[in-house]
C-alpha cells in the first residue's frame, strides 16, 4: 500500500460523504499508508475514518483540524478500497456509507478485546544455557523452551495451558527480562493446523468424476498464477458443486490464502458447515446476522491481519477488508438474496466479481439454474463454462410428470390431487420419503369476508394480511405488522364469516394429517425453522430417515441433501408465473427446478429412480414444460431471445427511481415535478411516475420510475444529472436502484 508522506492527510470519513476532508497529523514523523483507520474530530462528534492520500493543501494548516488517533491496525487493503469506490460510483451511492459498511462492527476498531502476548528474548538455546547461571527455575525454563522456536508470541492463556506456569511467573519474566510482553488485538486463528497438514492430502481427490477434477484443475491453475479469473461452476442438482470447490478451497489455504465463500442466506450454512468441518478438520470462520457482535469484531480484526483463512457468509460478508484474497465462492450465485433491498441498494455477486478482479483471485460463480446474465456471459466466453452434467453419486434424474389440476382436481376444500395422494401414499408404504413444495408461508394467503367481501388487508401496507393459524394470528409479510386472528368483520360487523383463501404451508400440512393421520410429518418454513439449532436438528431427522413427509417453502429447495427423499410434489407450479415483472418466468423455473433437483439424489437403478409430481392450471405454459422435459437450455435460449428482442438485461439495462413520502399529494406534486426536467436521450427511455405495485408500504406512499437504455449508455451520470437538477425535499425519499431485481 502506498504510504502517505505528509503531514496533512485527506480523510474519507464513515457516513453520507463523497468526497474527502483534509487534517492535520500531530506527529509529522509518523510513518502511514493509504487505508489507515483514524479517528477525527467532525463538527461535534468524533468520527471513524481512513486516509485516501496526501492532503490538497487548499486549506491553511493553521486552520485544519488535528487527527485525534491513529489506531494501531493493519490499513484498511487496496482491493477494499477500490470495492468502495466502485460500488459507490455503479449503485450511486455515498462512498462514506460504503465504507461504514467495511468498517463495521465499528467495535472491532474503538473498542477491541486485548490479550497478552509474550515472546522470547533469547534466540536459542546457547542463550538460555547461559543464563541458567542465574539459576531460574524450572517453571521459567519451560516458558523459555516452549517460545523458543516459535516465529511469534504466544498468548498468556496458551502459554499457561501448555506449560501450567502461573500469571505471577509471566509477569516476573517479564520484570526480568527474559520474555517481552505485548497488547495486541484479540482474533480469530482457526485454520493454523489445517495449514500445516493440508499438503499430505494435496490433489487427492480420486472420489470425484472425470467432470469435477477437470473443474478442480482448471480453477486450481488460476489461484496458483493469481489470475482473476471468473467461472460459472454449472452442475445439475446433486451434480458435487460443493465437493468440487471444497478442492479448489484447499488449494487456496495450500497457498497462504484467504476464501471468501458468499451464501445466499444463512439458513443454508448449518448443513453446509457440518460437511465443510467433516472435509478440513476446523471450522470456517461464519459471518452472519446472528452471530454476536463480540464474534464478528474478532473474525473482522482476523480477516484484517490475514490469519482467518476461511470466511464463510450472507452479502455483507463481501464487505470484510480481507487482507489476502485468495478464492471467492459464490453459491447459488442466481439467488435474488444477493442483492440488497434496503438502504444501500447493490448485488453482492457483481461486486464480488470486481473485487475478484482488483485482488488478483478467481471467482467461482455455482448454480444448477444460473441466472440469464451469467449464463449469456458463460455463453459468450466472457465466464469459462464449467460444466457437471452428472450426479455424483451416479443416481439417475428424477422422473418427471405434470398433473392437470383441469382434468384431476382436488377435493372440495383440498388441495393436493387425488394423483399425488395416491403417490405419497405409495411412498408411505415402501418408507421412501416425499416432499410437498409451496411458496406461502401460514395457512392462507388472504383472509376475506363472506358477507361483505372484505379482504382484510395491514394498516401499513396495500397488501393483504397472511392467517397463521397455528398462532392464531394474521401477520403482513412486508412490514411485519400482526394482530390476533378474530372472526369478526371490523368493516361490516357480521360474526363467523370470515373465510380462508388459497393454501399456505399450514394448509398442506393440515390436509396431510387428515389423510395420512400416522405419517411423521415436519413443516419448513422461516416461521417454523427460527433458529440454527432448530434447523439443524430437523434436517438431521430428515436425513435420519424419522421424517415421512416434508412439506416446505423456498428454504427447502436448495442445498440439502436427503437420502430417502423419493417424491417431490409441487403443490401449486402456477405461483409467480404472473408475477409481472422481468424475471418473474425465470426465478419461477430456478426454484421449481432446484425442489424438483431434491428427488431421489441417491437413486442408481431405473426403476428405483426419484418422481416429481407438478400441480398446474396451465399445463402448456413454456416454463411447465421446460422442467417437465428436464430442458433447461432450452428454457433459457427461448428467455434470452425475449429479453434480446425487447432490449432488456442482459441486452439493455434498466435502473429504478423508487419516490415515497407519508405525504401522498406532495409526492404527486414532486414526482411530476421531475417528470418535468427529465432528460431526452436517443437510447434512454424513461417510464412514469407510476404507482409502485404495492403503492404504500411500511406507512409510505411510494412512485416510480422506470429508465430503460441501451447497453452503452452510462445510466448512472444520466439519472445523477437529472436527479440533481431538483431539489429533494425533506419529506421525500428518493432512492435510485440500478439493476434492480424488485419491481413492487
Amino acid at each position: 500500500m502506498k504510504n502517505v508522506n505528509s503531514k496533512e492527510v485527506s480523510v474519507l470519513v464513515s457516513g453520507p460523504f463523497n468526497e474527502p476532508f483534509d487534517y492535520v497529523l500531530e506527529d509529522k514523523n509518523t510513518n502511514l499508508s493509504i487505508g489507515q483507520i483514524v479517528l477525527v474530530p467532525f463538527g461535534k462528534r468524533k468520527i471513524v475514518g481512513i486516509i485516501i492520500g496526501d492532503g490538497t493543501k487548499t486549506i491553511p494548516e493553521t486552520k485544519l483540524k488535528t487527527v485525534l488517533q491513529v489506531y494501531d491496525l493493519e490499513p484498511i487493503p487496496k482491493p477494499s478500497i477500490e470495492l468502495m469506490n466502485f460500488l459507490a460510483s455503479w449503485y450511486c451511492v455515498f462512498k462514506g456509507l460504503v465504507l461504514k459498511m467495511i468498517l463495521s462492527p465499528i467495535e472491532a476498531i474503538t473498542s477491541p478485546d486485548f490479550e497478552k502476548v509474550y515472546e522470547s528474548n533469547f534466540l536459542n538455546k546457547n542463550e538460555i544455557k547461559e543464563i541458567d547461571k542465574i539459576k531460574i527455575t524450572k517453571k521459567r525454563k519451560l516458558v523459555l523452551d516452549f517460545l523458543l522456536n516459535l516465529d511469534i508470541g504466544k498468548s498468556q492463556n496458551d502459554i499457561i495451558k501448555q506449560t501450567g506456569v502461573s500469571k505471577a511467573i509471566l509477569k516476573d519474566m517479564t520484570k526480568k527480562k527474559l520474555v517481552q510482553e505485548k497488547k495486541v488485538y484479540k482474533t480469530l486463528n482457526l485454520d493454523s493446523h489445517f495449514l500445516k497438514n493440508s499438503k499430505e492430502n494435496k490433489k487427492n481427490y480420486d472420489f470425484l468424476n472425470l467432470e469435477q477434477k477437470f473443474a478442480v484443475d482448471r480453477i486450481n491453475d488460476s489461484i496458483i498464477k493469481t489470475k482473476s479469473d471468473c467461472f460459472l461452476l454449472d452442475g445439475v442438482p446433486g451434480s458435487g458443486k460443493t465437493e468440487t470447490y471444497f478442492e479448489t478451497v484447499r488449494t487456496c489455504l495450500d497457498q497462504g490464502r484467504q476464501s471468501l465463500i458468499l451464501l445466499p442466506e444463512i439458513v443454508l450454512t448449518p448443513d453446509w458447515e457440518k460437511r465443510f468441518f467433516q472435509k478440513f478438520s476446523f471450522a470456517p470462520l461464519v459471518w452472519n446476522s446472528e452471530i454476536t457482535k463480540k464474534k464478528k469484531k474478532k473474525i473482522w480484526l482476523s480477516a484484517l491481519n490475514g490469519t482467518a483463512g476461511v470466511i464463510v457468509g450472507a452479502r455483507s460478508a463481501l464487505m470484510i477488508p480481507i487482507s489476502n484474497l485468495g478464492l471467492i465462492i459464490v453459491d447459488e450465485e442466481h439467488e435474488q438474496a444477493f442483492k440488497q433491498e434496503e438502504n444501500i441498494r447493490y448485488n453482492a455477486r457483481d461486486m464480488a466479481i470486481y473485487r475478484s478482479s482488483r485482488s488478483s483471485a478467481p471467482i467461482v460463480l455455482a448454480s444448477a439454474t444460473p441466472s440469464l446474465e451469467t449464463f449469456q456471459n458463460a455463453k459468450s466466453g466472457k465466464y469459462i463454462h464449467l460444466t457437471l452434467p452428472k450426479r455424483a453419486t451416479g443416481a439417475t434424474l428424477p422422473h418427471i410428470k405434470l398433473i392437470d389440476l383441469s382434468t384431476h382436481p382436488a377435493g372440495k376444500g383440498k388441495w393436493l390431487s387425488p394423483l399425488l395422494v395416491c403417490k405419497i401414499e405409495s411412498k408411505l408404504n415402501n418408507k421412501e420419503q416425499s416432499l410437498l413444495f409451496l411458496n406461502r408461508r401460514g395457512y392462507a394467503p388472504l383472509s376475506i369476508c363472506n358477507s361483505c367481501g372484505d379482504k382484510i388487508k395491514c394498516v401499513n401496507c396495500d397488501t393483504w394480511l397472511v392467517e397463521h393459524r397455528s398462532k392464531n394470528i394474521l401477520v403482513c409479510h412486508h412490514c411485519g405488522y400482526s394482530r390476533t386472528f378474530e372472526n369478526v368483520c371490523k368493516k361490516c360487523g357480521v360474526e363467523g364469516q370470515i373465510k380462508a383463501c388459497g393454501p399456505g404451508v399450514e394448509r398442506i400440512e393440515e390436509e396431510i394429517k387428515e389423510t395420512f393421520p400416522q405419517a411423521r410429518l415436519i413443516v419448513l418454513s422461516s416461521d417454523t425453522m427460527n433458529n440454527h439449532k432448530i434447523l439443524n436438528q430437523t434436517v438431521e431427522k430428515i436425513k435420519n430417515n424419522k421424517v415421512d413427509i416434508v412439506i416446505g417453502t423456498q428454504m427447502i429447495a436448495k442445498g440439502h441433501d436427503f437420502p430417502n427423499l423419493k417424491l417431490v410434489g409441487i403443490v401449486d407450479s402456477d405461483v409467480g408465473l404472473s408475477g409481472g415483472d422481468l424475471r418473474a418466468s425465470e426465478r419461477t423455473f430456478q426454484v421449481l427446478q432446484q425442489v424438483s433437483g431434491r428427488s431421489g439424489r441417491h437413486s442408481k437403478k431405473e426403476e428405483d429412480k426419484g418422481v416429481v409430481l407438478i400441480q398446474t392450471y396451465d399445463s402448456k405454459n413454456p416454463i411447465i414444460n421446460a422442467i417437465a422435459k428436464n430442458n433447461r437450455n432450452e428454457f433459457f435460449d427461448k428467455e434470452l431471445k425475449s429479453r434480446q428482442h425487447a432490449n432488456m438485461p442482459p441486452y439493455g439495462r434498466l435502473a429504478s427511481i423508487i419516490l415515497s413520502s407519508r405525504l401522498e399529494r406532495k409526492l404527486e406534486t414532486f414526482s411530476t415535478e421531475l417528470l418535468k426536467v427529465a432528460p431526452f436521450f436517443k437510447n434512454v427511455k424513461i417510464f412514469g411516475p407510476a404507482p409502485a405495485p404495492i403503492y404504500f408500504l411500511r406507512g409510505r406512499f411510494r412512485r416510480r420510475f422506470l429508465i430503460k437504455s441501451d447497453k452503452n449508455v452510462n445510466i448512472q451520470d444520466v439519472i445523477l444529472n437529472w436527479t440533481r437538477k431538483i431539489n429533494t425535499p425533506n419529506h421525500i425519499k428518493l432512492t435510485i436502484d440500478i439493476d434492480p431485481f424488485s419491481f413492487m
